[in-house]
């Protein structure tokens, strides 16, 4: 069901990861957050696309959601270097 979900469709893959990246802070699961950021990337979405879905993930679940996005950009900045 994954591969077929995130497989382009109407929207194209890298979107559909940086939503899933956006839902997984939402729902606080730093698995997912690492699955959707490698995502992400290999989809070509630029660093500053992938901050603004994890700020949206803040934004849609409140400030519950600070140490899941804190983590969100350490995972960032270990897959860029």
């Amino acid at each position: 069901m994954d591969d077929k979900t995130y497989s382009a469709g109407a929207i194209d893959k890298k979107h559909k990861e940086l939503i899933g990246l956006a839902i997984s802070v939402v729902s606080r699961c730093n698995e997912c957050i690492c699955y959707h950021i490698e995502g992400c990337l290999n989809t070509g979405a630029s660093v500053e696309e992938i901050i603004e879905a994890i700020q949206i993930g803040v934004i849609g679940g409140g400030s519950i959601t600070y140490p899941n996005a804190r983590f969100a950009m350490k995972v960032l900045e270990e897959f860029r270097t």
